[in-house]
């Protein structure tokens, strides 16, 4: 199983032609942890959590297409000429248990998109350095099988020795 931050490490590790080691933590604030304490010379962390910390931290790079407005300063990986791209961001949302009536889905699928476009969750979202992209359930289904398709296959390349 890999995660968004792994992904990065092994990109970066590849296209640099360097070896390091990956050391997993129990998410995203002892990874951040870890940074900060000099635990690790280096690491790949939530966004939100490098925004919160960039005060005790040097972020280096974001790992995604374009630079993020709550980091304008810092560059993206692709900007510097190095190879990596959104593979490894990290997508959240709501999943179900089989069985689940589709009548509460279709609900959920309605209300939850509108949750994320009030004011107030806006304001907390930017506040704490959480990016947002709010989609509907059926962007999210398409996204989702178009990135498991392409991750499958990067993970097989970054694999490869």
């Amino acid at each position: 199983m890999y995660v968004g931050h792994h992904i990065a490490f092994l990109q970066l590790s590849k296209v640099a032609g360097i070896k390091m080691t990956y050391i997993p933590e129990k998410g995203g604030v002892p990874a951040m942890q870890s940074v900060v304490a000099g635990k690790v010379k280096a690491g790949f962390n939530n966004l939100s959590d490098a925004f919160r910390n960039q005060g005790r931290i040097k972020i280096l790079a974001v790992a995604d297409l374009d630079r993020h407005p709550f980091l304008p300063n810092v560059k993206t990986f692709k900007e510097m000429g190095i190879d990596i791209d959104d593979s490894s961001v990290n997508f959240r949302g709501v999943a179900f248990p089989k069985g689940v009536p589709q009548k509460i889905i279709d609900k959920c699928a309605d209300v939850f998109p509108r949750m994320f476009r009030d004011k107030k969750v806006v304001k907390k979202m930017k506040a704490s350095g959480s990016p947002m992209r709010v989609m509907t359930r059926a962007q999210v289904l398409k996204m989702f099988q178009q990135r498991e398709a392409y991750l499958k296959g990067l993970l097989k390349k970054l694999k490869k020795k």
